[in-house]
């Protein structure tokens, strides 16, 4: 099991990020310019127009921005999906690293109406350039882009065949199961690092009991790390998405 980098605050990126972001552009990932909303697209390896894929739209975590789906999606699945990821809401105030701007996922009204712009966007940009099946589409995310992820197919659970969460907390504030007796067939799968300082064990139980009261239909699974992306939890993203749509 291999950890991904991915950036805390103050932000440092590995010595080896340009040899990787080299070696993803291969899988063909690259930026809509023509959105106002910066997105980054990747397309699988083998690309088949007549075939319609699945989408997963990728929520990135704080102190990091859109390109994290170049570290994400080739360590998914080169094959099996499209996907897109669309830039966070809210700029931290300090940069991810050199020439690089991070920013996060705010959870005020006014940044969860963003958000769920955002992400229609990005669906939309995706649609237009690729074959896409409309009941395919998984939300995906990590920390605060997972908290964001959950809250927006909670909001929103028909447009969505399932949310993803890794180490992401359930939202808060804003009710975010008003919409609770359309969410009991969607499936969520909640990813989590045992050792997390961010998301801890508590919070982890606290939301189980949250979601089985509420009735909602989860699969949850716990590794034994601190906070991270590990790429086993990317594998097992793969498998679980692959899996409801085999169904």
């Amino acid at each position: 099991m291999k950890r991904l980098d991915t950036p805390v605050p103050p932000a440092t990126h590995s010595s080896n990020l340009s040899v990787q972001q080299s070696k993803i552009y291969e899988f063909r990932i690259r930026r809509d310019s023509s959105q106002s909303c910066p997105l980054e697209l990747f397309t699988p390896l083998h690309y088949e127009p007549g075939y319609a894929y699945p989408l997963i739209v990728w929520l990135h975590g704080a102190f990091d921005n859109e390109s994290q789906l170049r570290r994400i999606m080739p360590l998914t699945s080169t094959r099996n999906f499209v996907a897109v990821g669309p830039r966070g809401t809210s700029r931290h105030s300090r940069g991810s690293g050199a020439g690089m701007s991070s920013y996060y996922w705010a959870q005020d009204e006014m940044s969860i109406e963003a958000a769920s712009r955002r992400v229609e966007t990005a669906i939309e940009s995706a649609s237009d350039q690729f074959n896409i099946h409309g009941r395919r589409i998984f939300l995906a995310g990590y920390q605060d882009g997972a908290t964001m992820a959950l809250r927006l197919a909670l909001q929103h659970p028909e447009d969505y065949a399932g949310v993803i969460s890794i180490n992401g907390p359930f939202p808060e504030g804003h009710a975010p199961l008003r919409n609770l007796g359309l969410c009991e067939k969607m499936p969520i799968l909640l990813m989590h690092c045992h050792e997390s300082t961010y998301y801890t064990e508590d919070n982890l139980c606290d939301d189980i009991r949250l979601g089985h009261s509420a009735g909602l239909k989860m699969d949850v699974r716990e590794y034994l790390c601190g906070d991270g992306i590990m790429t086993d939890m990317l594998e097992a993203m793969n498998g679980w998405v692959m899996g409801q749509i085999l169904r």
